[in-house]
């Protein structure tokens, strides 16, 4: 199926591998929609601390087998976590099952497998890679993130990660948690659940924080004061918030804490922990969180009368309804609740951003545009250190008889495409 998705991007869904010298050639995977997630937070034992790792796969991105009365789908995690030098800080590697008698299961997107992992580091700077792979189509992805784990001091106020909460109940006098990896509050209920925890030997009767969530123009749209008995050196805290309706993107919530009561000691510092979380609507992809600036970024397949129409929307969700409807006549599989041809698209977008960009956002540049639209080459030709000669690359597309030349001129990274002379519409290049 993605190999025949782009009807203007012609090449499947490829990862390169490239080194620093001369020439890397392309190997064909999928990549599926993968959710991890660290958290750090204090650990029993002395001088370290807990990063819990969770990893989160929907149903529909695994191979099902039908076997005897089940179908059951094989993936192996394998997780590195590595210090500044590249030496082995922990790893661990699982395989897990995943099984259900319900064929309409295998195909959800609501349905997923979550596995928990941890370890104790010491505090400190680290590289987790992440490698998935379905053990049915040898098909998987890689995930690589830097994390600071910090140090939780007892003789002062101290205050883990935060998890966002995908649902909370209580037995008793316990409280389950299922978290929510993926990051996105758009599909939950008006209430937004926090949970992390305060550290402290310092004598108090309770804990108090201040909530505030900042949007993406650092403007701070709630604050929420909460308040909570404090329970020995470790306290946990679920923080019930009740912001207004968000409007689709990225934000920041900052969780302050101090200690309160008759004994809290006024001049001990107030600690505190912040963390991003996502809004976006159910039938968009992940890596679109402004609309707006994902009309903008069609460009390269949409004409300009198509563009103009689609911001024409006198609102937000005119002008979404609008971008959806583009996308749907050109979706490759009606039948399947997911569009893969915009989310193959919006993946090229996002990578890149995080790949190319300079002085310009990377799907401006003229590596973003031949990259959005052909896919990644076939073969790339690096060449950063030659004598005589400025930074180059050459990106080759063996299969449609085309290559690329991209020169750096600055000497900052900012290569700028000299062959052919003209764009991929045709237009001689200033």
């Amino acid at each position: 199926m993605r190999g025949r998705l782009f009807f203007l991007l012609l090449t499947a869904n490829w990862s390169i591998v490239v080194s620093q010298s001369e020439t890397a050639r392309r190997t064909p995977t999928y990549n599926p929609l993968v959710f991890f997630e660290a958290i750090a937070s204090a650990s029993d034992s002395v001088g370290k601390s807990r990063l819990d790792f969770y990893v989160q796969i929907p149903n529909e991105e695994l191979r099902f087998v039908h076997e005897a009365t089940e179908y059951i789908a094989r993936y192996e995690i394998t997780l590195d976590v590595l210090k500044p030098d590249q030496s082995l800080a922990w790893d661990r590697v699982a395989t897990i099952e995943v099984r259900t008698k319900d064929f309409s299961v295998t195909s959800s997107s609501k349905h997923y497998s979550l596995r928990q992992f941890t370890a104790d580091l010491e505090p400190g700077s680290y590289e987790i890679n992440l490698n998935l792979q379905d053990l049915e189509t040898k098909q998987g992805t890689r995930l690589k993130r830097k994390i600071v784990v910090l140090d939780f001091p007892r003789d002062s106020l101290a205050l883990s990660d935060i998890m966002l909460v995908s649902r909370l109940s209580t037995h008793g006098e316990k409280k389950s948690i299922v978290p929510n990896i993926s990051g996105n509050v758009g599909q939950q209920s008006d209430v937004l659940i926090l949970f992390l925890e305060a550290y402290t030997n310092l004598p108090a009767d309770s804990i108090q924080t201040e909530c505030r969530i900042f949007n993406e123009k650092k403007e701070r749209i709630y604050t929420s004061v909460q308040t909570d008995l404090r329970t020995g050196p470790r306290t946990q805290l679920f923080l019930k918030l009740t912001p207004p309706s968000f409007a689709m993107g990225a934000y920041l919530v900052v969780v302050e804490a101090s200690l309160t009561g008759k004994d809290a000691q006024k001049n001990v510092s107030h600690a505190l922990s912040n963390r991003k979380f996502y809004v976006r609507t159910g039938n968009l992809p992940m890596t679109i969180l402004e609309i707006d600036k994902a009309i903008d970024q069609m460009r390269f397949v949409a004409r300009e009368i198509e563009l103009d129409s689609i911001r024409a929307g006198a609102t937000e969700e005119e002008r979404r309804n609008r971008f959806l409807e583009f996308w749907k006549k050109r979706d490759p599989d009606p039948q399947t609740p997911r569009n893969e041809l915009m989310e193959e698209y919006y993946q090229r977008v996002s990578y890149a951003n995080n790949n190319f960009a300079t002085f310009t956002v990377g799907w401006k540049s003229d590596r973003g545009m031949v990259y959005i639209r052909l896919g990644p080459p076939e073969n790339i030709e690096r060449h950063p250190f030659d004598n005589n000669a400025r930074p180059y690359e050459i990106w080759y597309y063996y299969t449609q008889n085309r290559e690329f030349v991209f020169v750096d001129d600055s000497g900052f990274g900012d290569y700028r495409l000299k062959y052919p002379t003209t764009d991929l519409w045709g237009r001689i290049k200033n």
